[in-house]
Parts: structure tokens; sequence; C-alpha cells
């Protein structure tokens, strides 16, 4: 048996490890790629003393601050997807999708609305609303779940589409009774963004996302009874109803932090886990860790394709139509969406043989 955990463990070190040294270069390579400024120049000066030079500050306050934003966003989704997708024992299982990021949404769309100045000004306040948003749909589907007596997570994954109706509904009404500086506001934010000058969004970031990486660490052998069922994982010593509170808690608070700073970014919690399931197994020792890397790569790289896209098209030899970028959200959105279909087909397929 001790062969057995030796082997496993040297498995976890050994994929995670891979999977970090591939976050690193990335981290390394995509600020230094595109734009007009001078990396030689830039990198002449450290981040404390950015200031001194038109590259140096691009290059240091917006350019890093963003990429590091991205693995800390793509780590959180894809973390919040995984424990969702194991709790829910349902692949199609992800914040956005359960209308959890709709939810926190909602709360930043309140926060603009009522305290304009303040939710620009103090960061806690949207955040706070984000997070009081995102367990609504939680309180939701947990009734949901009471109240069938022979539910199933399909039944709750369409409860979950309402919810995301329901709550796009209610932006828009918000959106009615704004001024067109803050519909304005409110319409770039729902489409997602990483373009953060400075480090303050990290810092406020990084303890709640390294709180919640290292709790769902911890619970990763409760997410592996879990997935098998709640009876099954009650009948090998896991309080369910403490367990399962504390993993929702734990995801909500993820996917709260991450819409409250980058907007409501979809399917990122819903392909990475799937696709590492596919890749790795199901075993959530291993998951846990590779959900939280791979996630902020998978986020970096789209990230990296809307920022630039209009660069890659004239490399590609087609003329510009535009100088924008494309927001993240949109990019994830564009993968996400096919990625599902194919997933909900291939679980009907697999459910009528």
């Amino acid at each position: 048996m001790s062969w057995v955990r030796d082997t496993k463990a040297r498995k976890i070190l050994a994929q995670s490890g891979l999977a970090l040294a591939l976050g690193l270069v990335l981290l390394i390579v995509i600020p230094l790629i595109g734009g007009s400024i001078s990396i030689r120049s830039a990198l002449r000066y450290w981040p404390w003393d950015s200031q001194s030079h038109p590259d140096a500050l691009v290059f240091w306050q917006t350019r890093l601050p963003r990429v590091l934003l991205a693995f800390f966003a793509g780590g959180c989704l894809a973390l919040a997807g995984l424990v969702f997708q194991a709790v829910l024992r349902n692949p199609l299982a992800e914040p956005y999708i359960l209308g959890i990021s709709g939810g926190a949404a909602l709360g930043r769309m309140i926060a603009v609305l009522v305290a304009w100045n303040a939710a620009n000004s103090f960061y806690v306040l949207p955040s706070g609303l984000c997070f009081v948003g995102a367990l609504i749909p939680i309180a939701f589907l947990h009734l949901v779940a009471r109240s069938v007596r022979h539910y199933s997570p399909v039944t709750l994954l369409l409860a979950g589409v309402m919810l995301n109706v329901f709550f796009s509904a209610l932006i828009l009404l918000i959106q009615y009774f704004a001024d067109f500086t803050q519909v304005q506001s409110m319409f770039l934010w729902m489409m997602g963004g990483l373009d953060v000058v400075g480090y303050r969004w990290l810092v406020a970031m990084a303890p709640l996302m390294l709180g919640g990486f290292i709790v769902l660490l911890l619970h990763s052998r409760s997410l592996n009874l879990l997935a098998l069922g709640m009876e099954t994982a009650s009948h090998l010593g896991i309080e369910v109803r403490r367990t399962v509170g504390l993993l929702i808690w734990t995801a909500a608070l993820l996917t709260a932090v991450t819409v409250a700073i980058a907007g409501p970014i979809g399917f990122v919690g819903l392909i990475v886990p799937h696709i590492l399931r596919l890749l790795f197994g199901a075993d959530h020792r291993l998951l846990v860790p590779l959900s939280a890397l791979y996630g902020g790569i998978f986020l970096a790289v789209c990230d990296f394709l809307g920022w630039r896209a209009m660069e890659i098209i004239s490399w590609l030899g087609v003329e510009r139509i535009s100088s924008a970028e494309i927001p993240v959200g949109i990019v994830t959105a564009v993968v996400g969406g096919p990625f599902f279909l194919w997933l909900l087909i291939s679980r009907w397929r697999s459910s009528e043989d």
C-alpha cells in the first residue's frame, strides 16, 4: 500500500510541477508579446521604479498585473466548477450555468446603482454584494433539492439555467434605471475583463484564493467520496451536511471574488475540470491542484487571444477591422458554448445507451 501511495504522490507532484512550469513560462512570455512599447526599455526598471519611464509603467502596472489576474481568476473559477461537479455529480455544473455568477453580477449591479462612487473607490462593497448575490442561487438550488423527493442533477441544472434568465432580467431592470455612465460601465463589466491597473486587486484576491485552495485540497478525499453519492459518502464516514456546506461556501466565495473583480466570465469552471478529469482520472487529490493551475493557464491564453486579437489578425496578413481588444468573457463563451453543447449531447447519447 505504501508503494501505491508513494506512486500516487509522485504522480501528483509530477503533474502539478509540469503545470506550474507551464504556467510560469506563460506568465513570463505573455506580457512580453505585442503592443507598441519597448520591452528592452521597460525591463531596465524594477516595478517600484516603473513611474520613471512610460514603457516600464505600461509593462509593470498593466501588463504583468493583467496576466497575474488571469491566473488567479481562472484558478478560482476552475476550482469552483470542480466542487459543483463533484457535489452535484454532474459534469455540466459550473458557477456560470448554475446562475451563481449571475447572482454575483446582480450584486455588483446593485452596488453600482445605489453607491456609484463607493463601488469605484471602496472595493469591499461590490465584493460583499457579489458574495451575497452568489449565495442566493445556492440557497434556491438547496431548497429545490430538498423539496423534490426524487430530484436529479438535470433538475438542478435546469433550475440554474432558469435562475440565469431571471438574474439577467433583473440586471436589465437595474440598467433601465441607471444613468448613461453607469449603464456603459455595467455593459463593459458584464463582458468580463482583466485589464486592471496596479496590484491592489491581486493583493485582495490572493489570500482568499490561497485559503480556498487549501480548504479544497484538505477535503480532496471528501470530494472523491461525494462524487460517489451522498449516501455512499455518509456510509464511508463523511459528515455530508457539514462537508457539503463548507465546500459550497468555499466555491461561492471563490466565484464571488472573481466576479467582483473580473466580471461574469463563463465556462472556465465547465471546460477545465472536465478535460482534466478525462485526461487524469477522477481523483480530486490530483484534480484540485491541476484545476487551480490549468484554470489559470486556460484563462491567460483566452485573455491573450482577445487582448491581441487584432494584432494576430495583422500577423496573418488580414487588414484590421478595429483597434479594440475582445473581452475575455466573449472568448471563453465562444469556446465554451460549443463545448457545453457537445457535452450535453454526449450525456444524452450515453443515457440512451
